[in-house]
């Protein structure tokens, strides 16, 4: 931790009023005890009072905060993605049935019909591939959370 070589291990442990060993559990990296917020807050507090600039345990918080809002922003691209490939597939679905009762329009490839379906089928296509770049982007925010661990 940081701050335990900025200021000391008895200061982190007066700061907080923990003892050294607790201090030591929490920078080890194979121990999961962590200080709470209100620890972490006190301790940051007394490193930028040494006067030293970016408080470190706010700085992990912080970024641990923006990586999961951009998952959720990733997930949110990938839901929108997937609700306007349904609406278009449902837009397809409502051309081919409205089709089918008039089989003879949709037969003339060179109708109005058969243009309209295909910009259609087009249309769904682009969904789908955008639906697999949000995806995407989405299974990268998870990769780089795994390979920041």
């Amino acid at each position: 931790m940081k701050i335990i070589g900025v200021l000391g291990i008895g200061r982190c442990a007066e700061v907080v009023d923990k003892s050294t060993s607790l201090i030591r559990k929490w920078s080890d990296p194979d121990n999961c005890t962590l200080p709470s917020l209100a620890q972490a807050l006190a301790l940051d507090l007394e490193y930028v009072r040494e006067k030293h600039c970016t408080p470190p345990l706010f700085h992990v918080y912080a970024s641990t905060i923006e990586k999961e809002l951009n998952a959720v922003d990733e997930g949110e691209h990938v839901l929108v993605a997937i609700l306007t490939l349904q609406a278009a597939v449902c837009d397809l679905g409502k051309k081919i049935a409205s089709e089918l009762i008039h089989p003879e329009k949709i037969m003339d490839k060179r109708g109005e019909s058969w243009q309209e379906m295909h910009e259609t089928v087009d249309l769904v296509m682009q969904d789908v591939r955008d639906l697999e770049v949000a995806i995407k982007l989405w299974q990268r925010t998870f990769a780089q959370d795994d390979l920041e661990s």
